[in-house]
């Protein structure tokens, strides 16, 4: 499905950090994410929630999509998020460490019960998965990204997974990915268009490599992400920039789309445009770009 918002960049922001999130709300993301997981510690995640729900509820975000990320439904923690957020009504949650659609089943009935306790329309509350941080999510990849039709991206991520695998590196001397994290971000591509959904690219965690991050933004467009996510304000405009398709390439498309309305009223569908034959997947590549500009 083409995407209700741009998703181009999503920031992460430390739940409780209200200098952080001050700077946030200047910032040209597309959307934030509000950390209950990594970036709260454990001591002090039950005093976090009120404060990312007044976040939600009292602050002026600017058009840009607030999204919660829970902790993982495994731990105990994450029934407690939701319950303790909702009345913010957030865009959305992140779901970090899904090990098989049960999981995320149980966050999107956890969901039907809140919304309807807080008049909120059912469904409305959406999710993006990050689906790859456990060896088990990665197997299921596929269960777990039609798990429910409240998901509207699928992310992927290595340093959980490295973690659990044991994995000394992920990327060669070039930077490169290794065969682990590159099969886990070809999966994560694959699954998000069988699902009809966005693929997001994860975070780049060099942060002062803003080259590097360019190349990355730049191979996910090619494996057809539509986003990234961030970590440091820095990287902001460079995703938005490498997610954003160049204003010949959108104009070339709309000529392309033109062209095909012409044909078809001549019931034609395979024809030569600007020197080359083009037919039906040249027609859904155009349209995906365009909604990618809008």
């Amino acid at each position: 499905m083409a995407p209700a918002r741009r998703r181009r960049s999503l920031h992460f922001v430390p739940g409780g950090n209200e200098k952080m999130i001050a700077k946030a709300l200047t910032l040209p993301a597309d959307g934030l994410i509000l950390d209950l997981e990594d970036a709260v510690t454990p001591d002090l995640k039950a005093a976090t929630r009120p404060i990312v729900t007044r976040w939600l509820t009292e602050l002026d975000f600017g058009g840009r999509e607030r999204w919660v990320r829970m902790n993982p439904i495994a731990t105990g923690l994450g029934v407690a998020d939701l319950e303790a957020t909702i009345a913010g009504r957030p865009d959305g949650y992140v779901v970090p460490k899904p090990r098989h659609a049960g999981d995320v089943r149980e966050i999107a009935h956890t969901l039907d019960r809140l919304e309807h306790r807080h008049a909120i329309a059912n469904g409305t509350t959406r999710l993006v998965l990050i689906a790859t941080e456990t060896p088990e999510g990665l197997l299921n990849i596929r269960e777990v990204a039609a798990a429910t039709p409240r998901i509207v991206a699928v992310s992927w991520g290595i340093e959980d997974l490295s973690a659990a695998m044991g994995l000394p590196r992920v990327r060669d001397a070039d930077g490169r990915y290794l065969d682990i994290p590159r099969h886990a971000r070809t999966m994560c591509a694959i699954v998000a268009a069988v699902a009809g959904v966005e693929a997001l690219d994860t975070v780049y965690t060099d942060i002062a490599d803003l080259a590097g991050l360019r190349r990355e933004c730049d191979d996910a467009v090619a494996m057809g992400f539509s986003g990234k996510i961030s970590i440091h304000p820095s990287q902001i405009a460079v995703i938005n920039e490498a997610f954003t398709p160049a204003k010949a390439v959108v104009d070339e498309a709309r000529e392309l789309v033109a062209a095909f309305e012409e044909h078809r009223r001549r019931g034609v569908y395979a024809f030569r445009f600007k020197g080359q034959m083009v037919d039906a997947p040249h027609l859904t590549r155009a349209l995906k770009i365009i909604a990618r500009a809008s």
